[in-house]
């Protein structure tokens, strides 16, 4: 499904660890990796040259796992010259870093990561390092909210990362608001999580049967953002694989979204992965 992988770098750490799950997914797709720098207009020399040596790292040890690589270092607004590398390279899937100004503020607002993700033409995935020895993941959280796009992408992105790195996958899906939790304990009665299976899980299951992956399924309550960083949290996960929409991303722009919460208060690295690709 993904031939062609871009990972973005900048002069940060956490953008070099963040290519390396670009790496790991080239490798097990056998994709061609594309590793591109942007030093903006006047960046320090200094920064430039950390940059290069993230690119040189990260080239290497893509070329040790035989892996078709390419390194790209443009000048400029970021935006513009990534945007055009992934038309004329044909790039299936960009990954990106959150910066730490990102994390702090609504991230969606004025960010590198609200560009990249609202106007690559193609799918992107969007890190955020929490933890940097936390690089392969053993114990992959997996939230499903409402009726996520692209679900085969999804599960292709989430199993080929599962077998990767060997690691177990849980699904996660808190359905219930937590307002019925508690009229339910008004009434007397004792809450107790939906059983019915989403037919959208029953499909992404069949998905990552493929990949001969036996995911848990648990279920919460509450909203959805605190209920998957608790679950996150409290299970000991390592990395959480969260779906996005484009209609998701404009609409956090005027009202709370459970992927910002999350991107703020998760306990353990997190891909929000915007899924695009429109060849099956």
């Amino acid at each position: 499904m993904y031939r062609r992988i871009l990972a973005a770098v900048n002069e940060y750490s956490n953008s070099e660890l963040a290519a390396r799950y670009a790496i790991s997914l080239a490798h097990a797709c056998q994709a061609k990796l594309t590793l591109i720098f942007v030093a903006a207009q006047g960046m320090d020399l200094t920064l430039i040259r950390q940059a290069e040596a993230a690119l040189e790292r990260l080239f290497l040890e893509a070329a040790a796992k035989n892996l078709e690589v390419e390194s790209i270092i443009k000048r400029g607004e970021a935006l513009p010259h990534i945007s055009a590398v992934v038309r004329e390279n044909e790039i299936d899937l960009a990954f990106s870093a959150t910066r730490h100004e990102d994390v702090s503020r609504r991230y969606f607002t004025r960010t590198v990561a609200r560009k990249l993700m609202l106007n690559l033409p193609c799918s992107v995935a969007l890190v955020r390092v929490v933890h940097p020895g936390q690089l392969f993941p053993q114990n992959i959280l997996v939230p499903f909210r409402g009726r996520p796009p692209h679900l085969e992408e999804k599960a292709f992105f989430v199993g080929k990362l599962a077998e990767a790195f060997s690691a177990a996958v849980t699904l996660f899906h808190a359905p219930e608001p937590i307002s019925r939790f508690f009229a339910d304990l008004r009434r007397g009665k004792p809450p107790a999580p939906e059983k019915h299976i989403p037919h959208e899980i029953d499909r992404f299951l069949n998905y990552l049967e493929k990949f001969r992956i036996s995911p848990q399924h648990r279920l919460g309550l509450g909203p959805a953002g605190r209920a998957i960083t608790l679950e996150a949290a409290l299970q000991r996960h390592d990395l959480i694989i969260m779906g996005a929409s484009e209609r998701g991303l404009w609409e956090s722009l005027i009202s709370r979204d459970p992927v910002e919460e999350v991107l703020r208060e998760t306990p353990c690295n997190l891909i929000i992965l915007l899924p695009r690709l429109k060849r099956p």
